[in-house]
């Protein structure tokens, strides 16, 4: 889930800045859109799918537990994490899902512009790209629709305990229009635990201590 939440956030840069800018102020691609997605680590292949607008994005990804997913709301400054199978929830302040990957709020971005290339069949603009924090980063380039789409990425996650893992992303069937605003709800009836209000400082031991409940309802 780690990992996850990770390519989530380095996925949705999306605007063409040439400057440093924080990473999380690139989250927000202007244009809403959904599409399926791949992504290949040290982790092995995974795929799934996105659904995105302003303020809001969503991704599920298919793994051998069932599913995983991660629900993003700007606005009301949360993050999901979601289990498909046991049909759970665990909601988590931006700045905690941003600690539990590498300190992802404290990352600077910096691009530089290569050439247009075709992708998916979309014309989309490749940059070399940089992004560095206290506890992480990323190296490599990404590829981004006149949109704004991140519809390629190839490059490594670094983190300061080692663990760097090469990653790539590939977007497939992008569609560009309205999405329907439920799938950026929490999914009625399901169990959870709301810790936006513990210090990120926290989370990571609050979630693994939630870890045995939560993979119990598998199949429930």
């Amino acid at each position: 889930m780690r990992h996850l939440i990770a390519l989530l956030f380095m996925l949705a840069w999306g605007l063409p800045a040439l400057a440093a800018e924080p990473a999380l102020d690139l989250l927000d691609v202007p244009a809403s859109y959904t599409a399926a997605f791949s992504v290949t680590s040290s982790r092995g292949t995974y795929h799934g799918r996105v659904w995105h607008m302003p303020g809001l994005e969503r991704r599920e990804v298919a793994t051998s537990g069932g599913g995983q997913g991660v629900l993003i709301d700007r606005n009301a400054d949360a993050a999901y994490l979601l289990g498909l199978s046991g049909k759970w929830y665990v909601g988590l302040s931006l700045r905690a899902a941003a600690g539990m990957v590498g300190g992802l709020d404290a990352w600077q971005v910096n691009r530089t512009r290569l050439r247009e290339e075709n992708v998916a069949g979309l014309r989309a603009t490749r940059w070399k790209t940089r992004a560095e924090g206290p506890k992480g980063g990323f190296t490599g380039d990404i590829w981004t629709s006149r949109d704004g789409i991140v519809v390629k990425a190839v490059g490594v996650l670094s983190s300061t305990d080692g663990d760097d893992s090469p990653v790539e992303m590939s977007l497939s069937d992008v569609r560009v229009g309205a999405v329907e605003r439920q799938m950026f709800d929490l999914p009625k009836g399901w169990f959870g635990f709301d810790l936006r209000q513990v210090p990120p400082d926290k989370v990571v031991q609050a979630v693994e201590n939630l870890r045995p409940l939560l993979e119990g309802r598998k199949g429930k």
